[in-house]
């Protein structure tokens, strides 16, 4: 999944994958005048790594980061879900 991409003086990609072990991976590539000036490389590649056994704790975190205090968070993230055909079930009791 392709996150960020902007083209330019300097082009910056980033990319989002889960790997084939399961950990989830950020990687970026800058190509152009800022990587150069800086690395004295006009191509600049980087990885992020998160470890499989720690994926729910960064979900959690992002969850939080995102919706902690909301009362609507509930429905908002059952819509996000659905604007991306994510399977979901609610239930509540009245």
């Amino acid at each position: 999944m392709q996150l960020y991409s902007r083209r330019g003086e300097t082009s910056i990609t980033i990319d989002a994958e889960i790997t084939e072990d399961g950990a989830l991976q950020l990687s970026g590539q800058d190509i152009g005048e800022a990587p150069k000036e800086f690395w004295g490389d006009d191509d600049y590649e980087y990885w992020l790594l998160v470890l499989a056994e720690q994926k729910d704790r960064v979900l959690l975190a992002l969850l939080e980061k995102l919706y902690q205090g909301n009362p609507r968070a509930v429905s908002e993230f059952q819509h996000f879900l659905k604007e991306r055909n994510i399977p979901c079930s609610f239930h509540s009791w009245v």
